[in-house]
Protein backbone atom coordinates (compact mmCIF):
# COMPACT_ATOMS: atom_id res chain seq x y z
CA UNK A 1 0.00 0.00 0.00
CA UNK A 2 1.39 3.40 -0.97
CA UNK A 3 1.87 6.14 1.62
CA UNK A 4 -0.92 8.74 1.87
CA UNK A 5 -0.32 11.96 -0.02
CA UNK A 6 -1.41 14.06 2.95
CA UNK A 7 -1.32 13.76 6.72
CA UNK A 8 -3.94 15.05 9.16
CA UNK A 9 -2.14 16.01 12.35
CA UNK A 10 -3.98 16.88 15.58
CA UNK A 11 -2.52 19.76 17.60
CA UNK A 12 -2.99 21.22 21.07
CA UNK A 13 -1.32 24.60 21.54
CA UNK A 14 -1.33 27.41 24.09
CA UNK A 15 -3.14 30.73 23.93
CA UNK A 16 -3.01 32.94 27.01
CA UNK A 17 -2.86 29.87 29.26
CA UNK A 18 -5.71 28.02 27.50
CA UNK A 19 -5.48 24.90 25.34
CA UNK A 20 -6.56 25.36 21.73
CA UNK A 21 -7.26 22.34 19.54
CA UNK A 22 -6.54 22.18 15.83
CA UNK A 23 -5.97 19.87 12.87
CA UNK A 24 -3.23 20.44 10.29
CA UNK A 25 -3.68 18.98 6.80
CA UNK A 26 -0.12 18.59 5.56
CA UNK A 27 0.78 17.51 1.99
CA UNK A 28 3.95 15.55 1.32
CA UNK A 29 5.51 18.64 -0.28
CA UNK A 30 3.70 21.72 1.10
CA UNK A 31 4.08 25.04 -0.66
CA UNK A 32 5.09 28.37 0.81
CA UNK A 33 1.48 29.56 1.23
CA UNK A 34 -0.80 27.95 3.79
CA UNK A 35 -4.44 28.54 4.71
CA UNK A 36 -5.68 29.05 8.27
CA UNK A 37 -9.44 28.67 8.58
CA UNK A 38 -11.43 30.65 11.16
CA UNK A 39 -14.75 29.13 12.14
CA UNK A 40 -17.79 31.36 12.57
CA UNK A 41 -19.00 31.86 16.14
CA UNK A 42 -21.95 30.42 18.00
CA UNK A 43 -22.36 26.62 18.16
CA UNK A 44 -19.89 25.80 15.37
CA UNK A 45 -16.44 24.30 15.67
CA UNK A 46 -13.44 23.67 13.42
CA UNK A 47 -15.34 21.46 10.95
CA UNK A 48 -17.58 24.37 9.99
CA UNK A 49 -21.12 24.23 8.64
CA UNK A 50 -21.79 20.86 7.03
CA UNK A 51 -18.10 19.96 7.45
CA UNK A 52 -17.30 22.57 4.82
CA UNK A 53 -13.89 23.33 6.33
CA UNK A 54 -12.98 19.64 6.26
CA UNK A 55 -13.91 19.46 2.59
CA UNK A 56 -11.87 22.58 1.81
CA UNK A 57 -8.84 21.45 3.81
CA UNK A 58 -8.69 18.03 2.18
CA UNK A 59 -9.21 19.50 -1.27
CA UNK A 60 -6.42 22.07 -0.86
CA UNK A 61 -4.04 19.61 0.77
CA UNK A 62 -4.58 17.27 -2.16
CA UNK A 63 -3.18 20.08 -4.35
CA UNK A 64 -0.13 20.71 -2.15
CA UNK A 65 -1.53 23.49 0.06
CA UNK A 66 -1.18 23.04 3.83
CA UNK A 67 -4.28 23.95 5.84
CA UNK A 68 -4.98 24.31 9.55
CA UNK A 69 -8.41 24.24 11.16
CA UNK A 70 -8.77 25.20 14.83
CA UNK A 71 -11.18 26.14 17.60
CA UNK A 72 -10.51 29.44 19.31
CA UNK A 73 -11.03 29.88 23.05
CA UNK A 74 -14.36 28.69 24.37
CA UNK A 75 -15.37 27.10 21.06
CA UNK A 76 -15.49 23.41 20.17
CA UNK A 77 -12.82 21.43 22.03
CA UNK A 78 -10.69 24.43 23.08
CA UNK A 79 -10.70 25.57 26.68
CA UNK A 80 -11.36 29.07 27.99
CA UNK A 81 -14.21 31.53 27.79
CA UNK A 82 -16.00 32.30 24.53
CA UNK A 83 -15.36 36.00 23.82
CA UNK A 84 -16.74 36.28 20.30
CA UNK A 85 -15.15 37.21 17.00
CA UNK A 86 -14.15 40.69 18.09
CA UNK A 87 -11.59 39.46 20.62
CA UNK A 88 -9.65 36.62 19.02
CA UNK A 89 -6.46 38.34 17.84
CA UNK A 90 -4.41 36.31 20.33
CA UNK A 91 -6.10 33.09 19.21
CA UNK A 92 -5.31 33.74 15.54
CA UNK A 93 -1.74 34.70 16.40
CA UNK A 94 -1.26 31.52 18.44
CA UNK A 95 -2.74 29.42 15.63
CA UNK A 96 -0.51 31.01 12.97
CA UNK A 97 2.58 30.30 15.08
CA UNK A 98 1.51 26.71 15.78
CA UNK A 99 0.75 26.17 12.08
CA UNK A 100 4.16 27.43 10.97
CA UNK A 101 5.96 25.37 13.63
CA UNK A 102 4.18 22.25 12.40
CA UNK A 103 4.73 23.07 8.70
CA UNK A 104 7.94 25.15 8.51
CA UNK A 105 7.71 25.32 4.72
CA UNK A 106 4.76 27.72 5.13
CA UNK A 107 6.05 31.30 5.01
CA UNK A 108 2.81 33.10 4.10
CA UNK A 109 -0.56 32.51 5.75
CA UNK A 110 -3.97 33.24 4.26
CA UNK A 111 -6.92 33.69 6.64
CA UNK A 112 -10.21 32.23 5.37
CA UNK A 113 -13.58 32.55 7.04
CA UNK A 114 -17.22 33.29 6.38
CA UNK A 115 -19.82 35.44 8.15
CA UNK A 116 -18.44 36.71 11.47
CA UNK A 117 -15.21 34.75 10.89
CA UNK A 118 -14.67 37.03 7.87
CA UNK A 119 -15.44 39.97 10.15
CA UNK A 120 -12.81 38.70 12.60
CA UNK A 121 -10.24 38.43 9.80
CA UNK A 122 -10.88 42.06 8.86
CA UNK A 123 -10.52 43.23 12.46
CA UNK A 124 -7.44 41.23 13.39
CA UNK A 125 -5.59 40.33 10.17
CA UNK A 126 -3.30 43.37 10.17
CA UNK A 127 -2.27 42.68 13.77
CA UNK A 128 -1.03 39.11 13.23
CA UNK A 129 2.51 38.56 11.94
CA UNK A 130 2.73 36.21 8.98
CA UNK A 131 -0.76 36.88 7.62
CA UNK A 132 -0.28 37.89 3.98
CA UNK A 133 -3.81 37.69 2.59
CA UNK A 134 -7.50 37.47 3.54
CA UNK A 135 -10.31 35.51 1.90
CA UNK A 136 -13.69 36.71 3.16
CA UNK A 137 -16.96 34.90 2.56
CA UNK A 138 -20.09 37.03 3.00
CA UNK A 139 -18.70 39.18 5.82
CA UNK A 140 -21.11 40.02 8.64
CA UNK A 141 -21.42 43.83 8.79
CA UNK A 142 -24.97 44.06 10.08
CA UNK A 143 -26.36 47.05 11.95
CA UNK A 144 -29.98 47.89 12.66
CA UNK A 145 -29.97 50.54 9.94
CA UNK A 146 -28.40 48.30 7.29
CA UNK A 147 -30.69 45.37 8.16
CA UNK A 148 -33.79 47.56 7.94
CA UNK A 149 -32.76 48.97 4.57
CA UNK A 150 -32.13 45.50 3.12
CA UNK A 151 -35.42 44.12 4.43
CA UNK A 152 -37.34 47.10 3.05
CA UNK A 153 -35.87 46.46 -0.40
CA UNK A 154 -36.55 42.74 -0.07
CA UNK A 155 -40.20 43.12 0.82
CA UNK A 156 -40.76 46.02 -1.57
CA UNK A 157 -39.52 43.73 -4.31
CA UNK A 158 -41.96 41.05 -3.21
CA UNK A 159 -44.91 43.40 -3.76
CA UNK A 160 -44.46 42.82 -7.47
CA UNK A 161 -44.55 39.02 -7.13
CA UNK A 162 -47.84 37.19 -7.74
CA UNK A 163 -46.91 34.50 -5.21
CA UNK A 164 -46.77 37.09 -2.41
CA UNK A 165 -50.31 38.34 -3.16
CA UNK A 166 -51.69 34.80 -3.44
CA UNK A 167 -50.35 33.98 0.02
CA UNK A 168 -51.68 37.24 1.41
CA UNK A 169 -55.19 36.71 0.01
CA UNK A 170 -55.23 33.14 1.35
CA UNK A 171 -54.34 34.49 4.83
CA UNK A 172 -51.12 32.47 4.84
CA UNK A 173 -49.37 35.44 6.50
CA UNK A 174 -50.34 36.09 10.10
CA UNK A 175 -50.03 39.87 10.08
CA UNK A 176 -51.10 40.21 13.72
CA UNK A 177 -48.28 37.93 14.88
CA UNK A 178 -45.79 39.85 12.74
CA UNK A 179 -46.90 43.17 14.23
CA UNK A 180 -46.82 41.77 17.77
CA UNK A 181 -43.34 40.36 17.23
CA UNK A 182 -42.18 43.76 16.02
CA UNK A 183 -43.56 45.47 19.13
CA UNK A 184 -41.90 42.93 21.41
CA UNK A 185 -38.60 43.33 19.59
CA UNK A 186 -38.74 47.12 19.94
CA UNK A 187 -39.56 46.87 23.64
CA UNK A 188 -36.68 44.48 24.26
CA UNK A 189 -34.30 46.74 22.36
CA UNK A 190 -35.33 49.79 24.37
CA UNK A 191 -35.00 47.85 27.62
CA UNK A 192 -31.51 46.82 26.61
CA UNK A 193 -30.50 50.39 25.80
CA UNK A 194 -31.53 51.68 29.21
CA UNK A 195 -30.38 48.72 31.32
CA UNK A 196 -27.21 47.54 29.58
CA UNK A 197 -24.16 47.93 31.87
CA UNK A 198 -20.98 49.40 30.50
CA UNK A 199 -18.66 46.65 29.33
CA UNK A 200 -15.31 46.05 31.10
CA UNK A 201 -13.50 46.81 27.82
CA UNK A 202 -15.21 50.19 27.58
CA UNK A 203 -14.52 50.97 31.22
CA UNK A 204 -10.86 50.08 30.87
CA UNK A 205 -10.26 51.45 27.35
CA UNK A 206 -9.65 47.93 26.03
CA UNK A 207 -9.01 46.81 22.45
CA UNK A 208 -12.64 45.86 21.84
CA UNK A 209 -13.93 49.44 22.23
CA UNK A 210 -16.02 50.63 19.29
CA UNK A 211 -18.72 49.17 17.08
CA UNK A 212 -17.65 45.97 15.33
CA UNK A 213 -18.39 47.53 11.95
CA UNK A 214 -16.02 50.43 12.69
CA UNK A 215 -13.31 48.04 13.86
CA UNK A 216 -13.72 46.04 10.64
CA UNK A 217 -13.23 49.16 8.54
CA UNK A 218 -10.19 50.21 10.58
CA UNK A 219 -8.63 46.75 10.38
CA UNK A 220 -9.25 46.39 6.66
CA UNK A 221 -7.81 49.85 6.05
CA UNK A 222 -4.62 48.87 7.91
CA UNK A 223 -4.28 45.54 6.10
CA UNK A 224 -2.05 46.00 3.07
CA UNK A 225 -2.14 42.51 1.59
CA UNK A 226 -4.46 41.19 -1.13
CA UNK A 227 -8.07 40.50 -0.15
CA UNK A 228 -10.60 38.27 -1.91
CA UNK A 229 -14.35 38.58 -1.25
CA UNK A 230 -16.50 35.53 -2.03
CA UNK A 231 -20.12 36.69 -2.14
CA UNK A 232 -23.33 34.68 -2.37
CA UNK A 233 -26.37 35.66 -4.41
CA UNK A 234 -28.82 34.03 -1.99
CA UNK A 235 -27.68 35.59 1.29
CA UNK A 236 -29.16 38.52 3.20
CA UNK A 237 -25.76 38.90 4.89
CA UNK A 238 -24.23 39.43 1.46
CA UNK A 239 -27.00 41.92 0.64
CA UNK A 240 -26.23 43.81 3.84
CA UNK A 241 -22.56 44.01 2.88
CA UNK A 242 -23.47 45.46 -0.51
CA UNK A 243 -25.83 47.94 1.16
CA UNK A 244 -22.94 49.11 3.32
CA UNK A 245 -20.48 49.37 0.43
CA UNK A 246 -22.92 51.25 -1.79
CA UNK A 247 -23.84 53.77 0.88
CA UNK A 248 -20.62 54.47 2.78
CA UNK A 249 -17.79 56.38 1.11
CA UNK A 250 -15.24 55.36 3.76
CA UNK A 251 -15.91 51.68 3.07
CA UNK A 252 -15.89 52.30 -0.69
CA UNK A 253 -12.42 53.84 -0.54
CA UNK A 254 -11.03 50.70 1.09
CA UNK A 255 -13.10 48.14 -0.79
CA UNK A 256 -12.22 49.64 -4.18
CA UNK A 257 -8.46 49.40 -3.67
CA UNK A 258 -6.69 47.37 -6.40
CA UNK A 259 -5.65 44.84 -3.73
CA UNK A 260 -9.32 43.88 -3.19
CA UNK A 261 -11.01 41.48 -5.60
CA UNK A 262 -14.44 39.88 -5.63
CA UNK A 263 -16.02 36.69 -6.96
CA UNK A 264 -19.83 36.40 -7.00
CA UNK A 265 -21.61 33.06 -6.73
CA UNK A 266 -25.21 33.94 -7.74
CA UNK A 267 -26.77 30.61 -6.75
CA UNK A 268 -24.90 30.13 -3.45
CA UNK A 269 -26.43 30.52 0.00
CA UNK A 270 -24.74 32.10 3.02
CA UNK A 271 -22.63 29.05 3.88
CA UNK A 272 -21.98 27.77 0.32
CA UNK A 273 -23.74 24.61 1.45
CA UNK A 274 -24.61 22.94 -1.85
CA UNK A 275 -22.04 20.80 -3.61
CA UNK A 276 -21.55 23.02 -6.65
CA UNK A 277 -21.06 26.18 -4.58
CA UNK A 278 -18.65 24.44 -2.25
CA UNK A 279 -16.60 23.15 -5.16
CA UNK A 280 -16.46 26.62 -6.71
CA UNK A 281 -15.32 28.11 -3.41
CA UNK A 282 -12.63 25.44 -3.01
CA UNK A 283 -11.41 26.10 -6.56
CA UNK A 284 -11.46 29.88 -6.09
CA UNK A 285 -9.38 29.61 -2.92
CA UNK A 286 -6.89 27.25 -4.59
CA UNK A 287 -6.50 29.64 -7.52
CA UNK A 288 -6.03 32.57 -5.15
CA UNK A 289 -3.37 30.73 -3.16
CA UNK A 290 -1.54 29.75 -6.32
CA UNK A 291 -1.41 33.42 -7.29
CA UNK A 292 0.34 34.27 -4.01
CA UNK A 293 3.17 31.77 -4.41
Amino acid sequence: MSAPLTKEIPLVFDCQGEDLVGIVHCPQAPGAVGVLTIVAGGPQYRAGVGRGMVSLARSLAGHGVAVMRFDYRGLGDSSGEFAGFGDIAEDIDAAVNAFRRQVPQVRKVVLWGGCDAASAAMIHGARVAGVESLILGNPWVSTEEIRSAVLRKHYTGRLGQAQFWRKLLRFEYNLFDYALAGVKKLAARLAGVFSRPESPATQQGGASVGRPIDRMLSGLRQFQGPVLFLMSGRSLVSDEFDELINGDSAWQSVYQRPSCQRIDLPDADQTFSDGDSRERVNQAILTWVRGLE
